[in-house]
């Protein structure tokens, strides 16, 4: 089974009453009198796209007239069998103000919709032909990200035109590296006088925005980063075996500094990120992850078996440091214990 994710405009009112305020009767009766491929941007597409047995979601602004069209094609495609829900997509309207926090909220709202239709085992699609012109651009940009089609009718010739899903991989390293402060930028943001964004490196600055003297990721910012929070869910785990100087070390932080640990051990089952963002050591076989950006520091070796966490770390409590005062080996395979915490 199939979901087709549809951005609304208002196509539909303009079209059924171009002087006039009709309400959904009468937008309703309009799309049963009225060839789909003329009857609305939405419908024109639906035309060449839809299936008997595909569910739709209607992705509405703020605004009355989107509520309205999208109202008028949910019980309009319900009646013809189709199972249909509404979403609206908060802040997105006319107000110039608010635009940009509605194509952020859509970038949001769309990923979303992704995530629960594939939750339920269906295929998901984005018809992208109606609302603002913006709308398409980032539901596109979305579909690229999480591999899902994205259509819209090209008004040149009147046919349907796929964005087909990238056929290349994206490298995440230097976002599972900075993943924590997007985490934060994702939500009430941070104060531009707390967070310089020159000290930063030119692919996480790219993916920010200044408003009101408070950083926040770009609504493309939130694409990339809800991207790459899916490929890490995705990720197959890898095993892993915690040498005798790390889990004694893991056993006697507290449950904060624990989850941190288990965070970097999700992100290290990234291919990625082990080969782009770890870092080898001079006098030692292993490498060292995280770099920079995050106190605690895992020191591990990768064998056929999976990764051997050799040793656990802080800079804030100097134990860093003195892992290389006192002399890192690698575990021998013997000494090794299998985690088996969720992560």
């Amino acid at each position: 089974m199939r979901t087709i994710l549809n951005t609304v405009g208002t196509s539909l009112a303009r079209n059924a009453s171009p002087s006039g305020s009709p309400d959904v009767a009468e937008l309703i009766r309009f799309l049963a009198l009225t060839d789909l491929r003329k009857a609305s941007a939405e419908t024109n597409a639906l035309y060449h796209l839809l299936r008997e047995d595909d569910a739709l979601v209607f992705l509405h602004s703020e605004t009355p007239e989107s509520h309205l069209c999208a109202r008028a094609l949910a019980e309009f495609f319900e009646n013809r069998g189709h199972e249909t829900r509404m979403v609206c997509v908060r802040d997105l309207s006319y107000r110039e103000a608010d635009f940009r926090l509605g194509l952020r909220a859509l970038v949001g709202t769309l990923v979303a919709c992704i995530r629960e239709e594939r939750f339920k085992g269906r295929e998901v699609l984005i018809n992208a032909t109606g609302g603002f012109k913006a709308e398409g651009a980032y539901a596109t940009l979305v579909g690229l990200l999480f591999n899902v089609p994205v259509y819209y009718i090209y008004e040149a010739f009147q046919r349907i035109v796929q964005m087909p899903p990238l056929p290349i991989d994206w490298d995440y390293s230097v976002i599972a590296e900075h993943e924590d402060l997007l985490h934060s930028l994702s939500g009430e943001g941070r104060s531009k006088f707390e967070l310089v964004r020159s000290t930063l490196p030119k692919e996480i600055s790219s993916l920010l925005e200044e408003r009101e003297n408070r950083i926040f990721l770009s609504p493309a910012g939130v694409g990339v980063f809800e991207a790459y929070l899916e490929k890490v869910w995705r990720a197959p785990k890898i095993p892993v075996y915690f040498g005798k100087r790390a889990l004694e070390w893991y056993q006697k932080a507290d449950a904060t500094t624990q989850e941190r640990i288990r965070r970097i051990l999700r992100r290290l089952c990234l291919p990625e990120v082990r080969r782009s963002g770890a870092k080898k050591l001079k006098n030692a076989r292993c490498f060292v992850y995280p770099q920079g950006h995050q106190n605690e520091r895992v020191l591990f070796c990768e064998k056929d078996e999976g990764l051997i966490v050799c040793a656990l770390a802080q800079h804030s409590d100097k134990s860093y440091d003195r892992l290389f005062d006192e002399g890192l080996s690698c575990e021998k395979r013997g000494k090794l214990v299998p985690f088996e915490e969720d992560f």
